[in-house]
């Protein structure tokens, strides 16, 4: 079963880190700004499709893993993407970033854990919703939980530089990665114990391990942004 708190929070810089972070790699490897844009997209899609449409369906945010969350709807997206590549490799290549941002999702979601929605349909229907939740205090428990203030000030800090905004700010670099780390390490004793960790709110192992090692990527991210956009510190 999966852990009842997984669905009380969003966590949607964490999905942004990681798809700035996918980005990374991606502009290092084809020098395409267009590809961090699309790797943010796909991670952000999932929940941007679902939410809403669970709410049409059972009037709960309860009920947002469905349809963008199957493990069916990123391969569609990356035959998509492999589809295009034939014809334009460029907008191909665009189309499966989109498709691993996904595929980012779904993994920190833990969708493992949720196999009738992952695999749907080959394990049956999706389960019902088992949380009525207000949309306000949905969308409240998860800015105030610290790790998502990590997440922000970690994705506005990489957006910055892709974005090309310079400045003395950036020589903050090596602290934030540092402050990153330590909470990473943080967060994986607690997950380590199986102790509630008051970084994630979160007392469950599996939630707390992929929280400890987003902020760990996080950090390395900070650490190699400039470098990787070919920036130096001013």
């Amino acid at each position: 079963m999966p852990p009842v708190l997984t669905l009380l929070h969003v966590y949607v810089f964490c999905h942004i880190a990681s798809g700035l972070l996918l980005g990374l790699l991606f502009y290092a490897w084809k020098r395409d700004r267009l590809l961090v844009t699309a790797c943010v997209a796909g991670a952000l899609l999932p929940d941007l499709i679902d939410k809403p449409l669970g709410i049409l369906l059972t009037g709960t945010v309860g009920y947002g893993r469905i349809y963008a969350h199957t493990l069916i709807f990123a391969a569609f997206v990356t035959i998509a993407g492999v589809a295009a590549w034939r014809w334009n490799r460029k907008e191909g290549l665009l189309v499966l970033a989109l498709g691993c941002g996904v595929f980012s999702h779904q993994i920190l979601d833990a969708m493992w854990f949720e196999p009738a929605a992952w695999f749907w349909p080959v394990l049956g229907p999706f389960p019902p919703p088992d949380l009525d939740i207000p949309i306000l205090s949905y969308f409240l428990a998860d800015l105030l939980q610290p790790a998502e203030w990590l997440f922000a000030v970690a994705s506005l800090f990489i957006a910055a530089i892709f974005l090309g905004i310079h400045g003395r700010w950036m020589r903050i670099a090596p602290a934030l990665s540092l402050l990153l780390a330590i909470f990473s390490i943080w967060v994986f004793l607690s997950a380590v114990t199986g102790s509630p960790s008051v970084i994630t709110g979160w007392d469950d192992p599996w939630d707390n391990a992929i929280v400890a090692l987003m902020l760990l990527l996080s950090a390395a991210g900070v650490d190699r942004a400039g470098g990787v956009m070919g920036d130096t510190y001013t």
